[in-house]
């Protein structure tokens, strides 16, 4: 189950990179684990996170999924988080097999207030393809077993001068616990879990997802304090195709941008119904994210 529908906010278009304040040390800091896994169910989404290190070197991986899928919401939150103070990118990679990817990230914060690189997208342990690439994209499919037992550790380059590795050891068993929590989450939507079960179609969007979003609907506090925001949202959709509710999954600033989304999108968004296996319409729900940059 894949959304491409991106929905985009924006002001002003800027090139700003802060590179991280790692020393330039050779070789790579290794980060060994420093608690258990832990997951986490929410009413909205489900959170596998642990964390690796000690003291100001301390980095936690945590992994929100919204939806039952093979991708995550990447966060990585601790004090060496703390040095780009706009929207930049960084270079991960899961295991040894897989490539690297570059990932765009907002800066924020976590638990307590701690630094944190919130991923701009979600993020699979396999890159997605071009999306120019036609013949790739046809090719592309779900994550393996092979893929996700491949992954034992997680490395990240830049923008840090030394590179970070989080030694995660085999992260199957903690893979399958947030693919279980997450098949249980829609069943406390009010979704019809059965029939869902069965989609000929999902919820698609009557016209664009980026008609939703408009630049005046960036929040003008925001806007002031140059502050840029990440929303996950999700709607449900009614048997009309009307949108019914809308509910934030997550947001890198809840007070600043969370009722600016609502309201653009209960007022905008339409959509053709979800069709179940006799081809009649059913309640369904469509999950995307907003992105206010500059």
């Amino acid at each position: 189950m894949k959304y491409d529908g991106k929905v985009t906010a924006s002001a002003l278009l800027l090139s700003l990179l802060t590179p991280g304040a790692a020393s330039a040390k050779e070789g790579a800091l290794l980060l060994e684990p420093s608690s258990k896994w832990n997951v986490h169910y929410a009413d909205d989404f489900c959170r596998l996170w642990r964390s690796f290190g000690e003291g100001r070197d301390q980095i936690t991986l945590v992994l929100d999924r919204f939806q039952p899928s093979d991708s995550f919401r990447l966060t990585l939150a601790g004090q060496p988080m703390g040095g780009p103070k706009s929207r930049s990118a960084a270079s991960i990679r899961f295991g040894n097999m897989l490539p690297e990817q570059k990932l765009d990230f907002f800066p924020g914060s976590f638990a307590n207030n701690v630094p944190a690189w919130v991923f701009a997208n979600n993020v699979r342990i396999r890159p997605y393809p071009d999306p120019k690439d036609v013949a790739a994209v046809a090719a592309d499919g779900w994550i393996s077993d092979e893929e996700w037992a491949s992954v034992t550790a997680v490395r990240i380059g830049k923008p840090f001068s030394r590179v970070r590795v989080l030694d995660t050891g085999p992260m199957s068993d903690a893979f399958d616990a947030l693919h279980r929590c997450t098949v249980e989450l829609v069943g406390h939507w009010g979704i019809d879990v059965k029939r869902h079960g069965s989609l000929t179609r999902w919820p698609k969007p009557v016209d664009s997802p980026a008609t939703w979003l408009r630049s005046d609907d960036y929040p003008r506090a925001m806007l002031e304090k140059w502050q840029p925001g990440l929303v996950q949202f999700r709607l449900t959709v009614g048997e009309d195709g009307k949108p019914t509710a809308c509910h934030i999954q997550q947001s890198t600033n809840p007070e600043g941008f969370n009722k600016a989304v609502c309201d653009a999108l209960m007022k905008r968004a339409s959509f053709e119904p979800a069709l179940d296996a006799d081809g009649k319409p059913l309640t369904s729900f469509y999950i995307s994210s907003v992105k206010f940059q500059f």
